[in-house]
């Protein structure tokens, strides 16, 4: 496995550990206040975890299928995703 596609799986671990830990807490939010906002927040976080299993599997099991030339936008764009999920997590906690 390319270097560049083991990174791009090692974030996107954490990505589903990130958004693992920001459904709990907005569940946890959203049965006690009962506030639209924060079962938006809950769906969203679903919808996104989701998204990132589906990533995983990707690059786990396809990642020599991709272009090399590829790699390096799907680190860039995993790596911003962990940095937007550390910031909403900040802003939550």
């Amino acid at each position: 496995m390319d270097l560049l596609i083991l990174v791009a799986t090692l974030f996107s671990t954490f990505n589903v550990i990130l958004l693992v830990g920001l459904i709990y807490l907005y569940a946890r939010i959203a049965m006690k206040t009962r506030a639209g906002y924060s079962a938006g927040l809950l769906v969203f976080a679903v919808l996104l975890l989701l998204h990132n299993v589906v990533t995983l599997f990707g690059y786990a099991e396809m990642g020599g299928l991709y272009s090399n030339q590829l790699h390096p936008v799907l680190v860039a764009i995993t790596v911003c995703e962990f940095g937007a999920l550390l910031a909403l997590l900040r802003v939550t906690v």
